[in-house]
């Protein structure tokens, strides 16, 4: 579940077809990002501080969560906003996620 699934394949900007309910979604801009058979998978070091190879998903009402195996550290972030990806809700997760790891 944890390995690229996609092969050479990239995740591209995932383009909205319901504003009202997501926004477009571009996760690590300019990150290498890979699918496995359950979640995200991003394949660098995240600017937030998670490690290459870490697990993520996310559901509509902005509910993020990750898995980092390499640091054993997770985290979840749950809200009830829409639309998807909303620009404050990304924002607060991710400084949320950059404060564990500051933490550490």
């Amino acid at each position: 579940m944890s390995q690229n699934q996609i092969g050479a394949l990239e995740i591209p900007v995932m383009t909205s077809a319901a504003q009202a309910l997501s926004n477009d979604v571009e996760l690590f801009p300019g990150m290498s990002k890979k699918w496995g058979l359950s979640f995200l998978i991003n394949t660098k070091t995240a600017p937030t501080g998670r490690s290459a190879g870490s697990l993520a998903r996310a559901w509509l009402a902005n509910t993020y969560f990750w898995i980092d195996r390499p640091r054993q550290v997770s985290g979840v972030f749950l809200s009830q906003v829409l639309p998807f990806y909303d620009g404050p809700a990304i924002d607060l997760f991710g400084k949320f996620e950059t404060e564990v790891y500051r933490a550490l």
